[in-house]
């Protein structure tokens, strides 16, 4: 019976000693991953920080190329509206509207200007000029007098149209 109590205080000590090693080991392991971990969690929050900025620089970038794409965009259309808008040039009626007191610029144009013999010949900008209509500057002292003088040199039954005077403002 001794005996037995013996082998089996001896088997109880073999399994204490063994389970006492496999514990240090679980332990050690633990350690090692709990360190792990550790070094993970920096690395994530070193990284978290990291994307914060880029993800704030990124949203600022984004906002930057919005604000530029909408300039971009004005800037087009001011430019179209510059390019459809051209400043035409005042042609002067004739000699006498050096003289006058007050001036007026008149739009003349002659749609069908297009069609003559002499547009076939002439620059497209030229016809453009014509058929969209071209300003002169005259001097008179009213409106109506300004359009009666175009009208005599740009006669109506040669194709040609005097539009509205409108007093000159300096450009």
């Amino acid at each position: 019976m001794l005996l037995m109590i013996g082998l089996l205080a001896a088997l109880l000590f073999r399994q204490w000693r063994e389970l006492t090693v496999r514990r240090l080991e679980l332990s050690r392991q633990l350690e090692k991953r709990e360190a792990l971990v550790a070094q993970f969690r920096q690395e994530i929050d070193g990284t978290s920080g990291e994307l914060e900025q880029i993800t704030n620089t990124m949203d600022t970038v984004t906002a930057t190329l919005e604000e530029l794409r909408e300039e971009l965009d004005n800037l087009d259309k001011e430019r179209k509206a510059l390019r459809e808008r051209r400043l035409q040039p005042l042609v002067l009626l004739d000699r006498q509207t050096l003289n006058a007191q007050h001036f007026w610029e008149l739009t003349i144009s002659n749609p069908d200007f297009g069609e003559t013999a002499t547009a076939r010949m002439a620059p497209s900008d030229y016809v453009d000029d014509w058929v969209s209509g071209r300003v002169y500057l005259v001097g008179a002292d009213t409106a109506e007098e300004a359009t009666k003088r175009a009208t005599q040199r740009f006669s109506a039954s040669m194709g040609y149209r005097v539009l509205g005077a409108v007093a000159f403002r300096r450009r």
